[in-house]
C-alpha cells in the first residue's frame, strides 16, 4: 500500500480544504510538510483534536490534531472573521470550541464532497471533539498504521493531520496499489454554490426568516449578516426537529438551512416542508459539498445551495442574492 497514494487519494482533500479554510475563515496562511508513517508506540496526544471516523472499505479516523495554543489562536481568529468579534479568549471555552467545530465541519464536509467515496467504498461520520487521552486511546485501539502530515500555520505554530488506519479491505488495498501516481495527485473537481435566480423574488424587510443550524457560531453570524441587510425578523432553530416545529408555528417567509444536523438532517426537513408548502423559498447552507445531496435538494425545489463557509466579508452579499436581488 503506497504511502503517497493513501495520502493523495484519502488524506490530501482534507489537507487542501484545511489550508483553504484557514485562509478563508481565519485569514491564516498554512503550509504542509511531506507525510510520513508515524510510530504508534510514540504517538503523543497534544490536548485537542477534531476527529472524523471513516467506515466501509477503510476502518479508521481522520484527526486534525492541535496543540492547545494553536487551537486557541485558530478559534479566536475564526470568531473574529466570522462574527467580527475582537475578544481574545485565553482558554478553549464553549464559544471557541463551537467556532473550531464549525471550521472542522467545513473542512470535512467540503473534503468529502471532492472525494470519490463511492468508488473508494468509504464513508465519513461528522466530526467531533476529543479532549482527553482516554478517548484518544480508544480511537488508537486496533490502529495498525498512522499517516501523519504536519501543517505549519504562519506566526502561530503547527498542528498535524493524522489518518489512523485500523483496517483496509483487500479491494481498496488493490485499488490503492493500482492507481498511478499521476491519477493519485490529480486535483479533484469541487462542487460550487448554486443560485437559482428564477425562484428568487424580492423579500420585504419585515418578512420572517428562519435560520436552521446546529452550530451557535453560524446562527449568531447569520443574525448579524441579515441585520446588516435590514432584516431583523429572524427566528432560529438548532436542529431539524426544532426546525419543523418552528416552521409550523411561525410560518416563515424564507428558510436558510444546514444539511447535517442532530435529530433530523436538513434534507429530511425539506421533504416534510415540501409536503405541506411547495412555495416557501428554502436555501440550503452547508459544508456538505456532495453532488448527490445537491441534486436531492434541488429536486425537492430550493432557491439555492450555498457551500460554506460564510464570513463577515462574504456573508451579507451571499445572503443578499436570495433576499434583495
Amino acid at each position: 500500500m503506497p504511502l503517497s497514494n493513501v495520502q493523495q487519494l484519502i488524506l490530501q482533500p482534507f489537507i487542501d480544504e484545511c489550508l483553504d479554510n484557514l485562509l478563508e475563515m481565519a485569514e491564516m496562511e498554512g503550509r504542509t510538510e511531506d507525510g510520513f508513517v508515524d510510530n504508534l508506540g510514540s504517538f503523543n496526544f497534544h490536548g485537542y483534536a477534531i476527529c472524523a471516523e471513516v467506515t466501509g472499505a477503510l476502518d479508521g479516523v481522520i484527526v486534525m490534531h492541535h496543540y492547545i495554543e494553536t487551537a486557541l489562536a485558530l478559534g479566536n481568529a475564526i470568531r473574529k472573521n466570522v462574527l467580527e468579534e475582537d475578544l481574545e479568549y485565553e482558554e478553549v471555552n464553549e464559544l471557541v470550541a463551537d467556532a473550531l467545530a464549525e471550521w472542522g465541519n467545513t473542512v470535512v464536509g467540503r473534503a468529502v464532497g471532492s472525494l470519490k467515496t463511492e468508488e473508494l467504498g468509504i464513508q465519513f461520520i461528522p466530526p467531533y471533539f476529543v479532549y482527553s487521552m482516554d478517548i484518544m486511546s480508544s480511537l488508537l485501539t486496533g490502529t495498525e498504521d498512522i499517516i501523519t502530515v504536519p501543517v505549519h500555520v504562519k506566526d502561530i505554530g503547527r498542528f498535524y493531520f493524522n489518518l489512523l488506519i485500523r483496517k483496509i479491505s483487500p479491494e481498496l488495498n488493490d485499488h490503492l496499489n493500482g492507481v498511478s501516481n499521476d491519477l493519485a495527485t490529480a486535483p479533484a473537481e469541487k462542487v460550487m454554490s448554486v443560485v437559482f435566480n428564477e425562484k428568487i423574488t424580492r423579500l420585504d424587510k419585515d418578512k420572517k426568516i428562519l435560520v436552521v443550524d446546529d452550530m451557535k457560531t453560524v446562527r449568531t453570524s447569520m443574525v448579524n449578516y441579515l441585520s446588516k441587510l435590514g432584516y431583523n425578523n429572524v427566528v432560529l432553530a438548532e436542529d431539524g426537529k426544532k426546525a419543523v416545529e418552528v416552521f409550523n408555528e411561525q410560518h416563515p417567509d424564507i428558510l436558510f438551512m444546514d444539511v447535517v444536523m442532530p435529530v433530523m438532517n436538513g434534507n429530511d426537513v425539506l421533504k416534510l416542508i415540501r409536503n405541506k408548502n411547495q412555495q416557501v423559498p428554502v436555501v440550503m447552507l452547508s459544508s456538505v459539498a456532495d453532488r448527490g445531496m445537491v441534486k436531492e435538494c434541488t429536486d425537492l425545489g430550493i432557491s439555492g445551495y450555498v457551500i460554506k463557509p460564510l464570513t463577515a466579508a462574504t456573508g451579507p452579499d451571499t445572503l443578499k442574492q436570495f433576499l434583495n436581488p
